[in-house]
């Protein structure tokens, strides 16, 4: 599993060095505290850029209500199931959809900094 497969779809969340703002081959753009704009390699070994997301289960009722409007089946056996507008919800509240927390390439909105 890696970083690279999956950063794109968190354009816009916040990081371990900044709002993420673009992605370019492997030199990802983002924005510090003070509006500079940096630019990351991603092959540099040195530092890891993690975006930082919100498990699953912290949605709040009113995201959780939107959600269902937008699409989502619970099934007993196979687990959710999301329509792309779903998708595209759960994508824009910086949802952990790929379990990147779990694997270290993430980091949990809620952890303590």
């Amino acid at each position: 599993m890696k970083i690279e497969n999956y950063l794109h779809l968190y354009l816009g969340c916040d990081t371990n060095y900044g709002k993420l703002v673009g992605i370019k081959g492997s030199v990802c753009f983002l924005v510090s505290q003070n509006g500079e704009v940096k630019e990351e390699d991603l092959n540099n070994g040195n530092r890891s850029i993690k975006p930082i997301l919100r498990k699953f289960s912290e949605l709040s009722t009113i995201e959780s209500t939107e959600l269902n409007n937008r699409g989502i089946s619970i099934g007993q056996r196979k687990g959710y199931s999301f329509t792309p507008d779903a998708l595209l919800y759960l994508l824009n509240l910086h949802v952990d959809l790929f379990n990147l927390i779990a694997n270290g390439l993430a980091i949990d909105c809620n952890e303590p900094k």
